[in-house]
């Protein structure tokens, strides 16, 4: 083989490496950004809380409560909602409010998360700004923002005791 034909190898494998790396380097990049993440749409949360909303109805809180292990949960859930649930985790902030947690993107700096809850006086409900006056923006809709705009949320209403919830931090 001539000295060209090797130098061009070489070269060829040089880049790819180099390729590789700088890709390999914008991973966190893409994830800090929030470009990656299993957040879910708000269509996707209508339709699953508009088809399963029954099912929903009778999930079994109380029974969840008791095992603190994240696989054991997911499992549980699982059980109770199907194997093809949207829902990752639930947690109830109080006696009135129970949360189906969907999935987020980003890091705790900038990140999304994104889900449902139900609420049995049907009315919106701030998750973990919970104390902030709802502004309702039209029928159904209620959004918050900080004075910083750093810390948002946006939820509306999918049917009689059902919300969709999009919370933010920036």
């Amino acid at each position: 083989m001539n000295i060209k034909i090797k130098l061009i190898i070489i070269a060829i494998i040089i880049g790819v490496v180099i390729v590789g790396y700088f890709l390999i380097s914008l991973i966190p990049v893409i994830m800090i950004s929030g470009v990656i993440g299993d957040a879910k749409s708000k269509n996707k949360i209508f339709s699953y809380v508009n088809e399963n909303y029954e099912l929903l109805g009778k999930f079994p809180y109380t029974e969840i409560q008791k095992n603190n292990n994240k696989e054991e949960k997911e499992k549980f859930i699982k059980e109770h909602l199907g194997k093809n649930t949207i829902v990752q985790s639930v947690y109830a902030y109080n006696e009135n409010i129970l949360q189906y947690y969907c999935g987020g993107s980003g890091n705790v700096t900038g990140s999304t998360y994104t889900g449902f809850y139900f609420s049995k006086n049907d009315t919106p409900y701030a998750m973990e700004f919970d104390g902030c006056d709802l502004n309702e923006t039209k029928p159904g809709t209620f959004e918050w923002q900080n004075a910083d705009g750093s810390h948002k949320i946006y939820t509306e209403k999918i049917r009689d005791n059902w919300y969709y919830y999009k919370l933010e931090w920036y």
